[in-house]
Formats: C-alpha cells, structure tokens, sequence
C-alpha cells in the first residue's frame, strides 16, 4: 500500500479529522455570509475551496477546504439557525438559491440588496453556462489538432469535425452517447523510430464549476464507454481521458489504480453570448469570486497543449496497460454510476463495490502497491450540492 492518508478536509493544515476540518470551515463559511449579506454556495466553494483563505488559526498560509465539508459546515450553520437559505426570483423569471445572515436585525434592507444583487449575478452565471460545454469542447479539439500539426503523433478518430464526437470505435456498436472526441496516438519505437501499435484516446469533457468526485456519475460516462470499446476491441490500446475544471484528489487516486487520466485545467472556459459586455464577466469574477472564468474567442480558443505534448506521450502505454488488466473489467459498475437516477444508498453500495472489486483485479496484476483509499467511507464523502 502506499503511503497514502485519507484525505480529511482540505489543503494547508495537517493533523486535523474530518469532524476538524468542519469546525474550522464552520467559521469561515459563517464570515463569508457576514461579509457579502447573501451568498449562492458557488461562490462558497470558489472562495472557500478554489482560491481560499489565508487567516485560519494555527495555518501558515493558505488553506482550502474541501468541498464536501464546505457542505457540511453550511448545513450544520443552517441547521443550528445561525444562516439560512432562501430563493429569489429575479426580474427575468431565474431563480437562485442564496446563504443568507439569519440575524436581520438592523441590516434587513442590507440584506434584501445583497440579495437582489447576488440573485442577478447568479442568474447571470446560468445564462452564461449555456456556452461552457461548447467552450470546453473547442479548446480540446484546437489543442488536439495543434499537437497533430507539431507531430506529436495525434490522428483524429473523427476527422469531420476535426476531432469532433466519436459514435464508435471502427466495427464495434454505437457507445451509449458520443464520446466529445478521441484520437489515435501513434508512439515511436526508441530505438528504432519505428511506429508501434497506436492508442485509443477516448475523451470526456467536463468543462463544469463543481469538483468532480469518484462518485460522480460524470465520471462514469466515460468509463462506461471505455469499458465497452475495450470488450470490443480486446486487442485495442485504450486511453481514458477525463477532461475537468477541477478534480478532488481522490478521482485521481482512483485514476492512477484503475487506469484511467484526468486532467484539470482550472479554467472554466465560456464565450460570451450575443450583445454582452465584457465587464459582464469581470463582474462574475470579482462578485461572486469565480477568478477562473476564462473567455476564449472561437477563432482562437485557449490551449492545453501541454497535455497531448508532453503528459500523454508519457503516460499513455502505462496507463492502457492498467486500463485493459483492471478499469475495462469493471464496467458493469461504470454502467450502474453513470446512471443520474439511482439513490445515494445505491451510489455509495456500487462504488463500494467497485472499489472491492478493483482491490482483487490489482492484486491479481501484481500491483504492489495501489492507493486505494479513494473509495468512500460509510459517512460518504461528498459534497451534497452540485453547482453547474
């Protein structure tokens, strides 16, 4: 086993439990809502969680937490009547879910023009999600195509568009839902410059404000699909890549045992829509504290080249390798967690049993030393709110 702890809460203390890190966020979150009157939980988890706070007692410098304790210390300040959460409708029919002081005592009005201002910012977010799937799809599909020009040995699976969705691999049957791309990665023999067998790189992209977490049915789309193109093409060399805006540690822990990449690019990436200022999004970032609002123009969309030219190169045979001895032989799990539908019971049962079932697949490919402990405990570690 590595020498690997369970994660407790966050990043930038250490020696502090799960039932720790939510007294300590309790306080933080409480002054968040003192501060800004009213405040959607986005905002919680992008000051808290993606930038956060540098003035928590016994820390040095930074610290983040987690955003499933964020989720707890919120609902045991709403629970302990200390905030509360309220719903505003805003003048253009859009609804937001705001935390709000519940002592209104001489500050009502404060509150109510927090509240309205927040309300429309929120909204304003909403509206603006409806360009970040597309956005996250360009900017892969720009960086695909640039590490192709430069040689890194990248051929589109789908050349129409360049990189665009994948239905199926070759002969096999149509994947539950196109794949948002894929490519064929042709690697070098080292000594003598000869192509070898190529890999499937078969890609989701997640381009979404919440933290993804190995419970998380996004996840799952993609390993679902992949699982299917490995039992349809045993001989095939398959790559699963998950593209996000954030990860929790422990997706990438289970990445690294089952045999899968993600790839983080802490960027929300958006365009923006017709007859919008600019300092529309400017306010987003500084109001509500979503720095990582990155607009990118359709004619030159941001990049991630770093990743087709220098991390997948590297990682690709050892990872397809893991991916055929141990991820691909776990797809009926992958099938029953992609499901948006089931119950939380039946969510933390399967990935238990996922995790139960890795155990014995890496034990019987000789692995020596799996992580493992990115599997949830029976309090489930999760953030009980979702933002898009």
């Amino acid at each position: 086993m590595q020498n690997r702890q369970p994660d407790s809460g966050g990043l930038g203390l250490r020696g502090l439990d799960r039932a720790g890190w939510v007294d300590l966020a309790e306080p933080a979150v409480l002054n968040l809502v003192e501060t800004y009157l009213a405040v959607p939980h986005l905002e919680v988890e992008a000051r808290l969680w993606d930038t956060g706070v540098t003035d928590v007692p016994g820390a040095r410098g930074t610290v983040r937490f987690f955003p499933h304790i964020l989720s707890e210390a919120t609902n045991r300040l709403i629970r302990s009547g200390t905030i509360q959460r309220v719903t505003h409708h805003t003048k253009g029919a859009a609804t937001a879910e705001l935390l709000t002081p519940a002592n209104t005592r001489l500050r009502k009005t404060a509150i109510i023009t927090a509240t309205r201002r927040k309300a429309m910012l929120y909204a304003r977010f909403i509206r603006f999600s409806t360009t970040f799937g597309a956005a996250g799809e360009l900017v892969l599909r720009s960086s695909l195509a640039d590490a192709m020009r430069a040689g890194h040995g990248y051929m589109p699976i789908t050349s129409s568009p360049l990189f665009g969705e994948v239905a199926r691999i070759g002969t096999g049957d149509r994947l539950p839902g196109a794949l948002d791309s894929g490519a064929w990665v042709i690697p070098l023999d080292s000594a003598t410059g000869m192509p070898l067998p190529p890999h499937a790189l078969l890609v989701e992209v997640k381009n979404r404000r919440m933290t993804l977490y190995p419970r998380h049915s996004e996840v799952h789309q993609l390993l679902a699909k992949a699982a299917l193109v490995q039992r349809q093409h045993p001989e095939l060399r398959v790559v699963p890549l998950l593209v996000c805006r954030r990860g929790h540690d422990r997706l990438f822990w289970m990445a690294k045992d089952l045999g899968f990449l993600v790839h983080a690019t802490r960027h929300q990436y958006m365009t923006l829509p017709k007859k919008t200022p600019e300092e529309h999004v400017e306010q987003l970032r500084n109001e509500l504290g979503l720095a990582d609002l990155t607009l990118i123009r359709t004619d030159k969309p941001a990049r991630i080249n770093n990743l087709f030219a220098s991390i997948i190169p590297k990682q690709a045979a050892a990872t397809a390798a893991r991916w055929a001895a141990v991820g691909s032989q776990l797809g009926e799990h992958f099938d029953q967690l992609r499901r948006e539908d089931i119950t939380d019971a039946v969510r933390n049962q399967t990935l238990a049993e996922l995790h139960d079932d890795a155990e014995g697949l890496l034990d019987e490919a000789g692995v020596d030393e799996p992580i493992l402990v990115w599997a949830l405990g029976e309090d489930h570690d999760e953030p009980s709110y979702d933002p898009l």
